[in-house]
């Protein structure tokens, strides 16, 4: 009954005759297809627009078509979504590929390896809870998996030279400030580890907590993500230079043109000596439905764990099935 009156009272004020503004079609939109559990308050927070009401008239946000859309079906509570881009690559790398840890830990067997090989990313998230801090924060779980495929090295019977599994939780707060001509929509902070699931000397692991920030203006959307490592013990640690090479933060970003993402990955140690980062550029294009082209160039350090400490230049090519937004 609350929800068929707030719908009859956003349909018949006079607003929506001449100047509607982005947080009442919002609201209209979001009454029409939101899933019956989630609540009217929960709208609201949803659709709060900020100052620049002009703008936001003539812009529609992807984040926050991404958020409402999720909000619509997610709070069914363990509903699998998408977390990062799901995509497959025929990747190719131009550098010698790194075979010292496969020589270190088995030095009396070949460990020739392919440049060219299969790389692939599936990325899903669960939401948990709803409003789980006096009605704010709501809180996700997420695994992703990226794997890194000798499927042509039919001499070493195609293995899977790297997989890297990360599980993480967060809390999401949705947010409406402005930072230097960006509008900042949503802070999140949670706990991720991260490891390639091996033992002895190819054994990679570690644990951060971190805060993300997404921020955006116009089509161009930003995620600064710093972190902090949490500490182990020198005998437990597989690799406590990995800050050296991986820094202390991420810095993403992605511009939308029509059906067309341009992506891009930064990371810096910002070390004057013996500085080390990495770069990602991506671009993901219609092909058919869902299905969507991509190109993806990586350059630095940490492509995968195993190589958290050698210098990858690689592209890929291949099929993207879920994007950023």
């Amino acid at each position: 009954m609350k929800t068929l009156l707030l719908l009859l009272a956003i349909m018949t004020t006079p607003l929506l005759a001449n100047n509607i503004n982005e947080y009442e079609k919002c609201l209209t939109g979001a009454l029409k297809t939101a899933d019956d559990n989630m609540s009217i308050g929960a709208l609201k927070r949803l659709c709060q627009t900020t100052q620049d009401t002009t703008k936001q008239n003539t812009h529609q946000s992807a984040l926050k078509q991404r958020q409402l859309s999720e909000k619509q079906v997610a709070w069914n509570a363990f509903s699998l979504l998408p977390h990062r881009p799901n995509y497959i690559l025929l990747s190719y790398n131009h550098n010698e590929p790194n075979t010292d840890p496969f020589e270190l830990a088995f030095p009396n067997q070949s460990s020739d390896l392919d440049h060219l090989e299969t790389k692939f990313q599936i990325s899903m998230k669960l939401p948990l809870v709803q409003g789980l801090i006096y009605g704010h924060g709501d809180l996700y779980a997420a695994y992703t998996n990226r794997s890194f495929w000798q499927q042509f090295n039919k001499t070493q019977s195609s293995p899977f030279r790297d997989t890297n599994h990360e599980a993480e939780s967060w809390l999401s707060f949705d947010t409406n400030f402005n930072v230097g001509g960006f509008h900042t929509s949503v802070i999140r902070t949670g706990f991720t580890h991260q490891s390639n699931g091996r033992s002895g000397t190819l054994s990679r692991s570690w644990n951060r907590v971190y805060a993300d920030f997404i921020m955006e203006r116009g089509d161009v959307y930003l995620s600064f993500k710093p972190w902090l490592r949490i500490p182990e013990s020198a005998s437990n640690d597989d690799n406590p230079d990995m800050d050296d090479f991986l820094g202390h933060f991420e810095l993403r970003g992605l511009y939308k043109k029509e059906q067309h993402s341009f992506d891009f990955m930064f990371r810096n140690n910002f070390k004057s000596s013996r500085n080390r980062g990495a770069l990602e550029l991506g671009w993901s294009f219609p092909i058919h439905n869902k299905v969507r082209g991509y190109i993806q160039w990586f350059n630095g350090y940490g492509e995968s764990m195993l190589d958290y400490n050698n210098h990858t230049n690689s592209i890929g090519f291949g099929i993207q099935l879920s994007d950023w937004l």
